[in-house]
This record gives structure tokens, sequence and C-alpha cells, in this order.
């Protein structure tokens, strides 16, 4: 699984990431996934730095491991708009994840069906299902569904990479959690606090990627 696709790879994979970024920010600058009852925590012009990351997103994915590169990107990018969704508006919503979670899907199953890698398949299924599992127990005591969707599918791109890449997502997940939730308590924030989960999450993920280069 281990791999460099090169600098080529990383520079593609960034200025697409860059692109669609830009028709990401351009849909989230309308405020068009709020809620009436949602209380926003971002002022939506700022919705630009969703570009950086979805570029950056992009050129994590072109250093991936083959045959990940392909569902990496879509995740990646995609997973930095769902970042700034969870930070405004603290949920992770459904009608993002119901398209988002499919093409991730979509191009695990064509880039096993081109390069005839299969076992992909059977990685992503079960890293789906151990995070699906965890974060679902998690949400009887403090998380949200849309963070158990989000697991699900952060699952479909780490689990390829064996029990090494899910604990290292985890770990991940839990140290940049941890680090903003100590963040929050020097800024004054009660002990109860709601935290956004979901770009821990997607940062736990870029990092097993990045590790598994």
């Amino acid at each position: 699984m281990h791999g460099d696709l090169g600098p080529t790879a990383l520079l593609v994979g960034a200025v697409a990431g860059l692109l669609a970024g830009v028709a990401l920010w351009r849909w989230l600058r309308t405020g068009a996934y709020r809620y009436d009852t949602d209380e926003p925590r971002s002022r939506l012009e700022r919705s630009w730095v969703v570009v950086p990351l979805a570029a950056a997103g992009g050129a994590v994915a072109g250093l991936t491991p083959w045959p990940l590169p392909a569902a990496a990107w879509v995740y990646l990018v995609g997973g930095a708009a769902l970042v700034w969704i969870d930070v405004d508006v603290h949920r992770v919503p459904d009608a993002v994840t119901r398209v988002w979670g499919p093409l991730v899907a979509l191009a695990l199953v064509v880039t096993a069906m081109v390069t005839g890698q299969y076992g992909v398949l059977w990685g992503a299924a079960a890293g789906a299902l151990a995070l699906g599992l965890l974060f679902g127990v998690m949400a009887f005591f403090s998380l949200g569904l849309g963070d158990v969707k989000l697991a699900l599918v952060t699952g479909l791109v780490v689990g390829p990479l064996g029990v090494t890449g899910v604990i290292t997502a985890l770990v991940a997940t839990c140290a940049v959690a941890a680090a903003v939730g100590v963040g929050l308590l020097l800024r004054g924030a009660g002990r109860k606090a709601h935290l956004a989960y979901g770009p821990a999450l997607v940062a736990g993920a870029a990092v097993a990627l990045l590790v598994a280069t």
C-alpha cells in the first residue's frame, strides 16, 4: 500500500482541490446549509478559508498510497467544507453526507475496478464498520449522529490502511480534539461547552493518510 505518487500528483491534487474549494466557498458563503434554529458562530465572509483547506487536502491526497488517492481527494476536499460547517453551526448536515459519503465510496469502487485491487473495498468496509460502531457508542454520551455518519465515511478512507491506519486516525483525532478543548478552556469556555468533533475527525484521517505515505 505504501508508495509516493510524486510531486506531480501532489501538484495536481492541490490545484484540483483549490478549484473545488472555490466552488465550495461560493456555496458556503450563501449560508444555505444553515437552519433557522442554528446559532451561527462564524461570519460567512470568512468562509474563504475553505479554499486553502481544500487545496491542502488535495495535496495530501496526492501523497496518499495507491490505490487511495481518488477517494482521499474526495474525502479531504469535501471534508474542508464540513470542517467549516461544523465549526460554524456545530452540526454535520445529512444533506452533505448523503452526497459526500457515496462519492467517497464510488471513488473506491471505481479505483478497485480499474486496478483490480478489490481488497481495498474490504478494508474500507471494515474501517467504516469499526469507526461507525465506536462513534455510535460514543453518541450515547456526547456526540451527535452527524459525527457518527462522518466517522463512517472516515472509516472508508482509513480502513484500507489497516488496523494501524485506523488507530493512527483515532489517536490523531483525540489529540486534535483535546488540543482544541484546552484552547477553548483557556479562552474562558465552560467545561460543558460544545466541541465540534468533525474537524478533529477530518484532521485525524489526514494525519493517518500522511503517515502511510
